[in-house]
Parts: structure tokens; sequence; C-alpha cells
């Protein structure tokens, strides 16, 4: 099989953001070029096929945390939305997205153990963690906000916004301790190299 990506994340980025509803080359493809290989035929059917061989790959090799991590990272949060509703944004949320923040907003009640945790609250730390800190219309949403929103405090929000990213991003330092994003990445890294998916590295 010839290998399409020079690195894991290249092949993360296409899988969890190609769409497999439409057979064009969509403006996400476009903005990808040069990101993902060489361009060796990742559109179509051909690229449709790829993603659900990485995907598939991904889901087998990968715990359900690890997966849901990567589809946070990874899918964009926001799809394009062309209903013309009065109410419309233009955008509606990216329905795979959203599962993996409700999974991991339910697997990592965990991490905050010993205080009183806020479901809303958590979710939103999540998702903003993830890059989603603005709503529907594009308005960045506060820590302030946030907090006056679930009805705690500023200092719990930023309390358990620094617990939430420790777990995923881990440590620094000689006695650091790594994150569970990084090592979803080295998996997601091992399972699709050892697939044949990326190219070898350099000598």
């Amino acid at each position: 099989m010839e290998q399409l990506f020079t690195d894991s994340r290249s092949a993360l980025r296409f899988a969890f953001s190609y769409s497999t509803q439409q057979y064009a080359l969509t403006p996400m493809a476009k903005l990808m070029r040069g990101h993902v290989g060489s361009g060796k035929g990742l559109v179509g059917n051909d690229g449709a096929g790829q993603a659900g061989m990485l995907r598939e790959r991904l889901d087998n090799a990968l715990s359900g945390l690890h997966v849901a991590i990567l589809v946070a990272r990874f899918s964009p949060a926001w799809l394009p939305c062309d209903c013309r509703s009065s109410c419309c944004s233009g955008r509606r949320r990216n329905q795979e997205w959203e599962l993996a923040i409700v999974y991991l907003t339910e697997e990592l009640v965990s991490v905050l153990a010993g205080c009183v945790s806020h479901r809303q609250l958590r979710r939103f730390l999540i998702e903003r963690y993830f890059g989603a800190d603005k709503d529907a219309f594009g308005r960045k949403v506060t820590m302030e906000a946030l907090a006056d929103k679930c009805g705690v405090s500023r200092r719990t929000a930023t309390s358990h916004d620094a617990k939430l990213r420790q777990y995923l991003r881990g440590t620094k330092g000689i006695n650091g301790i790594k994150g569970q994003e990084d090592l979803a990445l080295y998996l997601a890294d091992d399972a699709l190299r050892g697939a044949g998916f990326l190219e070898a590295a350099a000598a």
C-alpha cells in the first residue's frame, strides 16, 4: 500500500475532517492541501475510503477515551449550515464532535473527585480546552461568563479548568506527567505506522 501521509497529525486531520457525505473536494479538503501527504488521491470516493480505513484502525486500536480526545482535537466543532432559517447563524455543531464532548464530560468526572463538579461547567471547560471558546455566532465566551452561567465563582471555574487541563495536557519538568492527549497521539501514531499508513521516517 502506498503511504499517503508523512506524519500522524496529517493523517488525523484528514481522517477527522474529511466529509464522508460529500465526494467532491470540500472547502476543508482544499484548506488541507499541503498538509496531507502530497495529495495522493485524497478526494472523492478514494478520499472517503481512506478516511474510513484510518478511522477503523483507530477505533480498533485505541480506547474510547483516546478516540474521543482525537475527535475533539481534530474534528471541526462547527459545520456550515444553509437551512436559511431566520434564527440560523450559518453554522451548526458537528454531531460527532458533540458526541465526543459529551463522552468526555462524563468520563472526566473522576478528574474532579473531591470537588462539587458542575456538569455544565465541566462540559464548557472541556470544549474550551479543545478550542471551542465561541458561541454559534462567533462571540468569545469568557471564563467569567462560564462561571456566571453555571452559578459558581470564577475561582471555582479556574480551579476546575486547571485540573482538567493537567489531566489532558500533562505537566512539564523532570517529574512531569504525560497527559491523556499526548498519550492518545502516541498510540494513534503507533497504530497508523504499524498499519502502514505513514511514510517511513528518514534515517
